[in-house]
């Protein structure tokens, strides 16, 4: 059942602002904590996460009530997914065009090269067979990368099949202080802070950045410490996020126990509008995650 206008007055009523933006914040981050991570808890309350929010590095944000309760609060950053290239199936061409070379040219069967070669044809005949059809374009692709590689002076550099632009979710934790507060405002029972924050106004937040500039994948790296992986579930069936195997992101030390989840943003766009379409329908109740 679609969301009442008395429930979106209700989600309009929130305050969401840049922590930076508001003098009293600084006090309200005190009241802040989260008892299943204590990392995040940490985070909005260092001096330092002002500073990075103040120089624009990392942009934070609170969610409050009318009242002042602090229910909740999200961090964004532009970032980028990649597609790694295929280094084998350049390897591959390179060598394969060597063998047969080799094998279509000899005049003596008995050679030691020719053996080598006719023996990695044999060894690895059922990858070529896949290969051959796109040969040609593998082998310009080596010679490019080698040419690359002559050019490019910074050993830092990593080359990648394609980049897509993205920006990630760095932090995005709910307040336990706030659970009653939550719950007065007479919303669904089974919709929590979290989800209600993210479609409501993150999506929207995401979708006009996309406006301004390029932005197709939003990304996050995910801390769960669960032994269920419930967290993770909880990104994937409340907040539509997937893990990839087709994309890559550099993940920094901060991130290295996390889990990598991405989505298509104009995807994200579209799942916020069958939220809201099934805000009041009945489900199985959420867990106090986010």
């Amino acid at each position: 059942m679609l969301i009442t206008p008395q429930q979106k007055d209700i989600l309009d009523s929130l305050i969401v602002e840049r922590l930076r933006d508001n003098i009293d914040n600084v006090a309200l981050v005190r009241t802040f904590n989260n008892a299943k991570n204590r990392t995040l808890t940490n985070i909005i309350q260092r001096e330092s996460t002002i500073d990075r929010d103040d120089s624009g590095a990392t942009a934070y944000y609170v969610v409050k009530t009318q009242k002042g309760d602090l229910l909740l609060y999200f961090s964004l950053k532009c970032g980028e997914l990649f597609e790694d290239l295929d280094w084998q199936r350049l390897e591959l061409a390179g060598k394969t065009r060597d063998a047969l070379t080799i094998v279509l040219k000899a005049q003596n069967t008995e050679d030691e090269k020719y053996k080598e070669a006719e023996q990695f044809i044999k060894d690895n005949i059922d990858a070529i067979k896949n290969l051959l059809p796109d040969i040609d374009y593998f082998l310009k692709k080596k010679g490019q990368y080698n040419k690359e590689l002559q050019k490019e002076m910074n050993s830092k550099m990593q080359r990648v099949l394609r980049t897509c632009p993205a920006i990630e979710v760095v932090e995005f934790c709910s307040n336990d202080n706030a659970r009653d507060a939550w719950k007065e405002l007479n919303l669904p029972p089974n919709k929590r802070i979290g989800e209600c924050v993210f479609w409501y106004y993150i999506v929207p937040i995401l979708q006009r950045v996309q406006e301004m500039v390029g932005c197709q994948y939003v990304y996050l790296f995910a801390a769960d410490k669960s032994y269920d992986g419930n967290l993770i579930n909880y990104y994937k069936t409340k907040l539509k996020f997937e893990q990839s195997n087709s994309f890559g992101a550099n993940k920094p030390q901060y991130d290295f126990a996390c889990i990598f989840l991405c989505q298509e943003l104009n995807k994200l766009i579209k799942e916020r509008g069958n939220f809201f379409a099934n805000f009041n329908s009945i489900e199985e109740d959420s867990k106090d995650i986010i």
